[in-house]
């Protein structure tokens, strides 16, 4: 077993997931083998584009990105272009000196990878999980191939017999765009065995920072990777601070995938969680979702890990830590 905690990210590069991945790239204790690009935020090539170009501003330009599935398993594509605009990141349109490897695309290298280390590899998904769904339906074991699974989803555990979940006022929760975006691959996903930990929008939209803080970071340390994420979440941060502070007040910005990362890179900031079958849930507008049920008598369900509370303070403070810390690390 490596030393270091073997890390694929699947992710649909917006800002939030760039300050996730710059998470990760700043511990010695993680090694990001590969970056495997989805559809979300932004196309799945520029989502590509965007990984690439986090991971030269890094200085991790070693690290392979291979270009993921371009549309849902079996829905029309939907882009948030309306919160990270229409590159994923703030309209900057920032273009990577490397392009992305388009071969092997990135399901085949997923089940490539899982086969050749089988019980070593954490799985991180940051955006829909259309690539894991893909490799699922090529290697049915993959989910129990990999040694965990952290997927940014579902609306978290659902009130006893509860059938309108999303009317769940105990979290502030608006959409919950990763599954509603491939709702057939999050519902596959979801009926796999394996070690799944879902960290949704419930809990991850209870956290926000200023984007003054990612700002002075940036100013006083003049650390590339700081000085990006600074750039791009201007747009990023008028969409939060409209949505969250509606009445004024200081400008603010999500960190929701930073979140899922500190789940997988410190489990002790993980503070409570349910094991339960997760169900799909519809809306009065045809909006779909995930959600943990309780489990009837007999229930043979697959099980997996949902989230309903972290230590938002030690997370906050592993994410100004990484922007304050120079990259790259590692000589």
């Amino acid at each position: 077993m490596p030393l270091n905690k073997p890390v694929i990210v699947d992710t649909d590069t917006g800002v939030d997931d760039a300050l996730a991945l710059m998470l990760l790239l700043s511990r010695r204790d993680i090694e990001v083998i590969s970056v495997h690009s989805t559809h979300g935020n932004c196309t799945a090539e520029r989502a590509a584009g965007n990984a690439r170009y986090v991971l030269e501003t890094c200085g991790f330009a070693d690290v392979p990105v291979h270009v993921g599935r371009g549309e849902p398993l079996g829905q029309k594509l939907q882009l948030s272009s309306r919160v990270h605009g229409d590159d994923g990141f703030g309209n900057t349109w920032r273009e990577p000196r490397q392009r992305a490897e388009s071969t092997p695309d990135a399901v085949t290298r997923l089940v490539e990878l899982a086969r050749d280390r089988p019980g070593e590899l954490h799985y991180l998904a940051l955006g829909p999980v259309t690539n894991l769904a893909a490799a699922l339906r090529q290697e049915p074991r993959l989910i129990e191939m990999l040694r965990t699974v952290t997927i940014v989803g579902s609306l978290g555990p659902a009130m006893y017999q509860d059938d309108q979940p999303w009317l769940d006022h105990r979290f502030r929760v608006s959409k919950d765009p990763n599954v509603s975006g491939d709702i057939t691959a999050a519902a596959e996903v979801a009926a796999a065995k394996g070690v799944v930990t879902w960290v949704g929008p419930y809990i991850t939209r209870q956290c926000l920072v200023p984007k003054a803080t990612i700002d002075e970071i940036a100013q006083a340390t003049a650390n590339p990777h700081a000085r990006l994420i600074a750039d791009i979440s201007h747009f990023y941060a008028d969409f939060y601070t409209k949505a969250y502070r509606p009445d004024g007040g200081p400008r603010v910005m999500g960190i929701n995938d930073s979140i899922a990362a500190a789940c997988l890179l410190e489990p002790e900031v993980l503070l409570a969680s349910v094991h339960r079958p997760l169900q799909v849930f519809h809306d009065q507008d045809g909006v779909s979702y995930l959600a943990g049920v309780h489990p009837e008598r007999d229930d043979t369900r697959v099980r997996h890990e949902i989230v309903f509370d972290v230590d938002f303070t030690a997370i906050i403070d592993m994410v100004t830590q990484a922007l304050r810390t120079p990259q790259p690390w590692r000589t």
